[in-house]
């Protein structure tokens, strides 16, 4: 018995395949609608301004002589052993230098100049004060200079298609260096604008900007170190290595770009607005992205290399929380009706999102929270390497000096010096109002007297001799302690004693904090409603 088509089946069939793919071009469409209204009038006034500016006009102009001339230089400087031999190394390099001195130095500064420019102008002030956002205002200046950059690498493909006809570098080397160029010249780029808001008065502005040249020169020699290196020797990791380097450095620039252009926003937002729960949001969503990172390497790569991924990660994210809590903890503690109207209402909300919220007490709980669940996190990956055979030998011996006690004690001082430093800075909010900027140095000071105080007192007591480390002595020497703890150990009972210090400061931390979870929402005003409406 032979089948039947159905024409009208498979015509139905059809149409529903058309008419799906036209709604998701539709969603597609009205996505990039939004998108471009939300950067348009940002983008359109800084690509008007630089592409008639003098320092795009000279950096193109520029450009265009350099890699004329390194074609010319090159080549000729290769006769005649280009026609048989791979010269694509050398004509490459010479093209990356061109192409990454305006994408990587030029242009952050050019976005730097440009928010800064609008803020010592005081026309920020005429943007903030129309419909445009500062987020608004910070993606079109990325967008401005993103654009900037497409032009240049658009300008020099030509020269680098000709460079890879040369033979001697593969494809895939080939688009891994131009995607590592634009990757780190965005972040490099969020990190010009990220310095511009920060500092006020020209004696700042100028340290400021100092720092950040420094920066780019650090970050254009370690990427050009990379690229000459993977040019010249080849790349010398293995397939899933080159995977997850990739993956990871992607996945770090997104996220702590993400980071810095919310604290650029946060810069540019009135004191009347909420600043502070985007920031935490932006962090937690980076130090999940770590620890997915970590788990990743230990799971994927070989010990060797995830063990040492393990150990740079939990560098970065020790330096991170120390960094970020010190500000937190600096924060104001006054709240204004406009942000009291977001705060959580109900009794579930209030238990788990207060502590988003901005203030400096909900600041050192959410602080607290996040460092001992990471310490947690930190002890159990600890355990199961060693338990598992995953590290072994020598691996095993320096892992379990290098993390086992100091992943304890780096933590637990953290969390002390965080109370010390709130307590320190409820005084002096009592009289004045300083920046946050200030919880940092409170933090370094603490750290600092916490760690030569009793290293001089011992050192005085033993007549200025070389001294050991004693236990009763150097209890608050969070320095030499954790390095102590790195090399021969110190007594667990000590280790107990500093964990207990800091589980009794988180307890009275979270106890002080407990009335900011009662309810503290306002209504919104039926004006303020209808605005909001409208807008």
């Amino acid at each position: 018995m032979s089948a039947t088509i159905d024409p009208a089946h498979n015509h139905g069939a059809s149409a529903n395949a058309e008419g799906s793919f036209t709604r998701a071009l539709r969603r597609i469409d009205d996505w990039c609608e939004r998108f471009g209204d939300a950067v348009n009038p940002i983008l359109v006034k800084e690509t008007r301004q630089a592409l008639k500016s003098r320092q795009f006009v000279v950096t193109f102009s520029l450009l265009l002589l350099a890699a004329l001339g390194w074609t010319i230089l090159g080549s000729l400087s290769m006769m005649p052993q280009i026609y048989t031999t791979p010269s694509a190394p050398t004509m490459m390099i010479g093209y990356y230098v061109v192409l990454a001195i305006p994408m990587l130095l030029v242009v952050p500064l050019a976005a730097y100049r440009s928010l800064e420019g609008e803020i010592d102008d005081g026309t920020l002030e005429l943007l903030t004060i129309t419909t445009l956002s500062p987020w608004q205002i910070v993606l079109g200046k990325l967008a401005g200079a993103s654009l900037q950059m497409l032009l240049y690498f658009v300008t020099l493909f030509p020269c680098l298609a000709f460079a890879y006809s040369l033979r001697g570098v593969d494809l895939p080397t080939t688009l891994l260096i131009v995607a590592a160029l634009g990757v780190f010249g965005l972040f490099l780029t969020i990190l010009g604008l990220f310095f511009a808001p920060i500092s006020r008065g020209r004696t700042n502005r100028v340290i400021s900007l100092l720092a950040l040249v420094i920066l780019l020169l650090l970050g254009e020699y370690l990427l050009g170190a990379l690229v000459i290196s993977m040019l010249l020797n080849g790349n010398p990791l293995s397939a899933e290595e080159l995977m997850y380097a990739v993956v990871a450095s992607v996945s770090m620039a997104i996220c702590f770009g993400h980071l810095l252009l919310t604290a650029t926003a946060a810069q540019l937002t009135p004191e009347t607005e909420n600043r502070s729960t985007p920031l935490r949001l932006s962090l937690l969503a980076c130090t999940t992205v770590l620890v997915v990172l970590i788990t990743l390497a230990l799971f994927v790569l070989t010990p060797d290399a995830g063990i040492a991924v393990f150990f740079v990660a939990s560098f970065i994210v020790a330096g991170l929380w120390s960094f970020s809590g010190s500000l937190l903890v600096a924060e104001r503690s006054t709240i204004t009706p406009r942000i009291r109207r977001q705060l959580p209402n109900s009794f579930l909300a209030r238990m788990f999102l207060t502590w988003l919220t901005p203030g400096p007490t909900t600041g050192l709980v959410f602080a607290i929270t996040v460092v001992g669940l990471l310490t947690v996190m930190h002890q159990l990956a600890i355990g199961w390497m060693l338990d598992s055979g995953y590290a072994t030998g020598f691996i095993a011996g320096n892992l379990r000096n290098a993390f086992e006690q100091a992943g304890v004690l780096y933590p637990a001082y953290l969390i002390c010096f965080l109370v010390v430093v709130r307590l320190l800075m409820f005084f002096v909010r009592l009289r004045n109002n300083p920046r946050v900027e200030v919880g940092l140095a409170a933090t370094v000071v603490v750290a600092l007297m916490a760690a030569l105080v009793p290293y001089s007192m011992q050192l005085h007591y033993n007549d200025y001799q070389p001294i050991q480390f004693d236990p009763t002595w150097q209890t608050t020497n969070w320095a030499y302690a954790i390095l102590t703890a790195t090399g021969r150990g110190v007594p667990d009972e000590f280790v107990w004693k500093i964990t207990a210090a800091a589980m009794g400061a988180s307890a009275l931390a979270v106890i002080f904090a407990w009335p900011t979870t009662r309810p503290r929402r306002i209504a919104t005003p039926e004006r303020v409603a209808e605005e909001l409406a409208k807008s």
